[in-house]
C-alpha cells in the first residue's frame, strides 16, 4: 500500500517533500576523504599544500587557508577554476623533477611540486636548504651502516653524516649546510623508519 501525504497536509506535498526544489544546490559530494599533500616551492618559499577531490572540483587547503575550487578540463593541459566569485583560467606545463610553469592570465608562475617522500629524500640528500637547524631525516625504511660524524663536528654543505642501506643499496646522507652536529640520533647497525631524525646541523 502506497502511503499519501499526512492528514491535512496541502495537496502534492509528499511528492515535494520527495524532490530537490528547483534551484537548490547539492552540497559538494567528497569523492575520497583522503587529502594528497605536496609542498609547493615559489620564488625559494614552501607552500604546504593538501587537495581532496570532491565532484566538479577540489578541496584545497593552503597553509590553511580553506578554497572550495570548482574545476573544468579544458583542451590540453588547461583547466577553468572558479574559486568564490573568481574565475580564472591556468594553463600547465609540466617540466622535470616536478617542475611546472603556471600560466594564470598573463603572468608564468614557476613551481616546483614535491610530495611528502621526494621532500624528504631532497631535505636528507642536502638538497633543499632553510634557515636555522636542519634535519637529516632517513628517506625511507632501512639500517644504519655508518656514521660519519659525531656531536660537535663542523661540517661543511655536502659533506656525508650517515650511511643507510635500504633495498640492497647504500645512501649516504649529506649535511643540507655548513654549520655544527648539534644532535646525532644515528646508531650503527640500527633500524630506521621513514622519516626518522638521524642528524641535525645548526
Amino acid at each position: 500500500m502506497r502511503a499519501g501525504p499526512a492528514r491535512g497536509a496541502p495537496p502534492g506535498s509528499g511528492e515535494r517533500d520527495r524532490r530537490v526544489g528547483v534551484g537548490t544546490r547539492r552540497p559538494p559530494r567528497i569523492v575520497t576523504e583522503v587529502p594528497v599533500r605536496y609542498t609547493a616551492i615559489l620564488d625559494g618559499e614552501e607552500r604546504l599544500i593538501e587537495i581532496t577531490p570532491r565532484e566538479n572540483g577540489y578541496h584545497i587547503v593552503i597553509d590553511k587557508k580553506v578554497l572550495e575550487v570548482d574545476a573544468a578540463h579544458l583542451q590540453g593541459f588547461a583547466l577553468s577554476l572558479i574559486a568564490g566569485t573568481r574565475s580564472y583560467r591556468c594553463d600547465i606545463e609540466a617540466g622535470k623533477d616536478g617542475r611546472i610553469a603556471v600560466l594564470v592570465g598573463e603572468t608564468v608562475y614557476p613551481l616546483e611540486i614535491l610530495d611528502e617522500r621526494k621532500l624528504r629524500m631532497r631535505r636528507a640528500s642536502g638538497k633543499f636548504t632553510l634557515e636555522g637547524p636542519q634535519r637529516v631525516d632517513a628517506p625511507m625504511p632501512g639500517k644504519v651502516t655508518r656514521v660519519l660524524v659525531k656531536v660537535g663536528d663542523e661540517v661543511r654543505e655536502g659533506q656525508g653524516l650517515v650511511v643507510v642501506e635500504a633495498m640492497k643499496m647504500e645512501n649516504e646522507l649529506q649535511s643540507p649546510k655548513a654549520g655544527r652536529v648539534t644532535e646525532l640520533h644515528a646508531v650503527e647497525g640500527a633500524a630506521v623508519e621513514s622519516g626518522a631524525k638521524l642528524v641535525v646541523v645548526a
